[in-house]
């Protein structure tokens, strides 16, 4: 639910945006229109048209980009929008502009309204992709087709108001309306189709969606080095990526390393950030290797080849099946509602050979005697040995 009324206002933020940029856009290309209408050959309209929907494009991208910055940072950015929005929907628009107006002449009979359409909706796509290098993890895709269907709806009513307004109120209307309806359809394409979000939600109760991918997404209380600025927290304290199909989280104050699933949340600051997906693993019990389970209790199963487990001043005593809690390592937290967030495995009821395969929710750290350090991931197996060194977040163990 929160994620919904948080899309909705993200793509009611960036429509107003848009068309607030569109209608601007349009209205600084008036004093100039008249060479526009009285273009004759193909090759001045072609020219008239990218002159005019550049600035369009330029006033719509400086827009929704506004309307971005705004929504993720609460504040304007006017020097930001500009920078990135700008001279790259100049661009944009008037390489867009020409191409609809070179198709649109080349093959309409200048009554074809069908094609006119069209050619709406092939400006918005080029528009689009342009807005997707600038919003983190928007993707090409997402922006081509968001804002080839935004054009198409934009220019339904641009057309309609063309025909039922003056020729400056229909275009003032008219290039709004394609502002308003690009914005709305970035924001659509990107929540219908994401694979991974973060829902953001901050003490005063505001709330914040922002899709997850390749492109990190940064929170800590430096605007230059943070996407979201939390303040009274580390300049970059935490990162969130989606790598290899995997939510991953990384806290940048501890190094330490998450694998996250629906629903799991963390905490920065004066804001709680929820982890979502579509069509990632749901929460489930770890896949845990075959193991052999001891038939006595954990503190009883000791051999003359016991491995133990020293937390602080407990030490633990390992053999196959013995099990770890979140009671017992507490800074860790289970992947599953049972609370387990380690097993010690073996392959065989002969094999010394011990493994800790972690259940939990974050990644370890372990160190050999050699200084060799490796990785533990959710759900893989650390081979035990005498001296091995391992950091559970905040707690430190050790095998002896």
């Amino acid at each position: 639910m929160k994620r919904n009324l948080s899309a909705l206002k993200k793509a009611l933020q960036f429509g107003i945006s848009g068309a607030v940029g569109g209608f601007a856009g349009n209205l600084i290309t008036e004093p100039f229109m008249q060479g526009l209408t009285g273009s004759e050959s193909v090759f001045d309209s072609v020219l008239s048209t990218a002159r005019w929907f550049g600035l369009v494009g330029g006033g719509i991208a400086t827009a929704i980009m506004f309307g971005y910055y705004y929504y993720i940072k609460g504040k304007p950015q006017i020097t930001q929008a500009l920078k990135n929005g700008g001279l790259f929907g100049l661009i944009a628009g008037a390489i867009s502009g020409a191409i609809a107006e070179g198709i649109y002449s080349g093959i309409g009979d200048g009554d074809n309204e069908l094609l006119r359409v069209i050619c709406w909706g092939i400006a918005g796509s080029l528009l689009g992709l342009g807005l997707a290098q600038r919003i983190p993890n928007l993707g090409a895709l997402r922006g081509l087709g968001g804002g080839g269907v935004g054009g198409v709806l934009g220019g339904c009513l641009f057309i309609l108001f063309a025909y039922n307004l003056s020729g400056t109120a229909g275009r003032l209307a008219g290039c709004a309306a394609i502002g308003f309806w690009i914005g709305i359809m970035l924001v659509v394409a990107e929540t219908l189709f994401n694979k991974a979000w973060l829902v953001i939600s901050y003490d005063t109760g505001a709330n914040r969606t922002l899709t997850l991918g390749s492109e990190p997404i940064t929170f800590g209380s430096d605007e230059n080095l943070s996407i979201i600025c939390i303040p009274n927290v580390s300049p970059l304290a935490m990162r969130f990526q989606l790598e290899a199909g995997q939510i991953v989280c990384e806290n940048l104050d501890s190094g330490a390393v998450s694998y996250l699933r629906s629903g799991d949340q963390k905490k920065i600051g004066n804001c709680t950030i929820t982890v979502g997906n579509s069509d990632l693993p749901a929460p489930t019990p770890a896949n845990i290797p075959p193991t052999f389970i001891s038939d006595q209790p954990a503190v009883n199963s000791f051999t003359s080849s016991q491995l133990s487990l020293k937390l602080g001043s407990r030490v633990i005593p390992l053999s196959a099946g013995t099990q770890l809690f979140n009671s017992d390592i507490p800074s860790l937290t289970a992947a599953a509602s049972n609370g387990l967030v380690a097993i010690v495995t073996s392959r065989s009821r002969n094999e010394l050979s011990l493994g800790l395969t972690n259940l939990c929710d974050r990644a370890w750290w372990a160190t050999d005697i050699q200084g060799d350090i490796k990785m533990v991931e959710p759900e893989t197996t650390l081979t035990l040995a005498l001296g091995t060194q391992i950091e559970f977040g905040e707690i430190d163990g050790e095998i002896v």
